[in-house]
């Protein structure tokens, strides 16, 4: 997943043929298993906290993919970077490939 190659937005949204006017929010964090998403992140020197959501838009929100797979790799379970698009009647979250 290290190696991943920057692409335009726009190519992204039409190779997912979402709708043209869709915007890009910035990455979330996806739990694929428990169909979750990161709601927060804490961490001091003794513990760190963890919270989920069921929902993209309620996500926490990364403007970097290399701090979104940074933290996904700070989750126990499997999570993974998604992009996230306003559809316009919703928000879309897409595995980053």
């Amino acid at each position: 997943m290290n190696d991943v190659k920057e692409r335009p937005i726009q190519e992204v949204i039409e190779e997912l043929d979402l709708p043209t006017e869709s915007k890009f929010l910035g990455y979330v964090i996806h739990l694929p298993v428990e169909d979750e998403f990161l709601a927060f992140l804490k961490e001091t020197s003794a513990i760190v906290k963890r919270g989920f959501v069921k929902t993209p838009e309620a996500a926490k929100l990364y403007q970097s993919y290399k701090r979104a797979l940074r933290d996904a790799g700070k989750c126990k379970q499997k999570a993974e970077p998604n992009l996230l698009f306003d559809i316009g009647t919703q928000y879309a979250a897409v595995p980053v490939s």
